[in-house]
């Protein structure tokens, strides 16, 4: 009785690893498109953190914002942020709207920066007398 062995042929060998390749490469798009989701998801929760400071700022605050834009900068999380704020008026003479865009901060300040989050919140005007001393 002979003995027969049974192995891979080194063409099915080949087709293996090639099947396994083109499977990892898959592989490692998707975590990759899934790193870059999460860093973006990141960047647009802290940016939506500096917009909730920046409302809650001007709703504590005695002053009266005046109608226009104002752009500024503020650091959180390591990072710097762009804001451009909007104030208008509403047809309510007392209550104020704000509109508080944010964006990483661009290397050149005059750069366009990338939009991340918009938040508005109204403000009403603080009673007369109110943080005057009186």
């Amino acid at each position: 009785m002979k003995n027969k062995q049974r192995a891979f042929t080194l063409l099915e060998v080949l087709v293996a690893l090639a099947v396994f390749s083109v499977a990892a490469i898959s592989l490692m798009k998707v975590s990759e498109s899934q790193l870059r989701l999460s860093q973006r998801m990141e960047e647009k929760t802290f940016a939506h953190w500096v917009a909730l400071n920046m409302i809650t700022e001007m709703q504590g605050s005695q002053d009266w914002p005046n109608i226009g834009e104002q752009t500024g900068k503020v650091s959180m999380a390591g990072r710097e942020w762009k804001m451009v704020v909007k104030t208008q008026a509403t047809p309510v003479s007392r209550v104020r709207r704000i509109e508080i865009t944010v964006g990483l901060a661009p290397k050149d300040f005059t750069d366009d920066m990338e939009n991340l989050t918009m938040l508005t919140g109204f403000i009403e005007q603080p009673p007369s007398g109110v943080g005057s001393g009186s």
